[in-house]
């Protein structure tokens, strides 16, 4: 399994539209990319310490190996996705592209209960 854990941040006059739109990302992801075996996205919660930063998108994924990965970055999925909607996120400097953090991260031990799959927003 290949694991990734991604920050973005969304700006903050667009964060329902943002909010919107990964929403359908993730259905996307869901529908046709069947080697994308978690594909889980978060706010920053309240009650965190250090607080999130407004807009702040955690994205926890896991893929079958590497391969699906690759092909879930380059794919037409999430390329159309980052086409489409990247404008709705903070840029990296001297770019138009979404700034983003990601580290690939291996499980050691863990579950995902059926009931995980199920939104709650």
């Amino acid at each position: 399994m290949y694991c990734t854990i991604a920050i973005w941040y969304l700006k903050p006059d667009l964060q329902s539209e943002g909010i919107a739109a990964l929403k359908q990302l993730a259905k996307d992801v869901e529908e046709h990319e069947p080697d994308t075996w978690g594909y889980l996205i978060h706010s920053g919660a309240a009650g965190s310490a250090p607080p999130w930063p407004d807009g702040t998108i955690v994205f926890v994924e896991m893929y079958k190996d590497k391969e699906a990965f690759l092909y879930h970055l380059n794919g037409p999925v999430f390329s159309t996705f980052v086409k489409e909607q990247g404008h709705l996120f903070q840029p990296t400097p001297g770019s138009d592209a979404p700034f983003v953090l990601v580290q690939n991260v291996d499980r050691i031990q863990g579950f995902l209960r059926q009931q995980a799959g199920e939104a709650t927003g």
